[in-house]
């Protein structure tokens, strides 16, 4: 529960410093279109210098949060790729919330799946379909514009 109170403090003040500040509505001007913060005055290699530091940042934080769970390898990553990728896609490529929602979903679902599915690694499963159904039934994702 604190590893997850401390994700959640993280991700909606990740949230808050791009919708609120500057830099934050700079970062994502770059990212939509360099050319046009270009035009703008934007700074863009300086900009994508931050955000590089920033997920940095964010991906020390959440290693030092699983840290706890997970015994540490140079390839320990690996692990959490395509779960990540499933939680991206099933939010809606773009959407903070969707990629949150898409996150409480799957680790929901893993867990509950896990926890009542025999067979050890069984219960992974469960998310993946879940992915599988929603993109059949909405393929820009639970929060996905129509035109991404």
């Amino acid at each position: 529960m604190i590893a997850f109170a401390f994700a959640f403090i993280l991700a909606i003040s990740l949230f808050l410093f791009l919708k609120k500040t500057d830099v934050g509505k700079a970062i994502r001007a770059a990212s939509d279109d360099r050319s046009s913060a270009e035009l703008m005055g934007i700074n863009v290699r300086r900009i994508y210098s931050i955000a590089f530091g920033i997920g940095c940042a964010c991906a020390g934080a959440a290693g030092s949060l699983i840290i706890p769970f997970f015994h540490a390898t140079p390839y320990i990553g690996d692990v959490f790729l395509l779960t990540i990728f499933v939680v991206v896609v099933l939010g809606g490529l773009g959407s903070f919330f969707g990629a949150l929602a898409g996150g409480i979903i799957i680790g929901i679902a893993e867990s509950f799946g896990v926890t009542f599915i025999p067979g050890g690694t069984t219960g992974h499963i469960i998310p993946f379909i879940i992915f599988i159904l929603v993109i059949l039934l909405k393929p820009s994702g639970l929060f996905g514009a129509k035109g991404l």
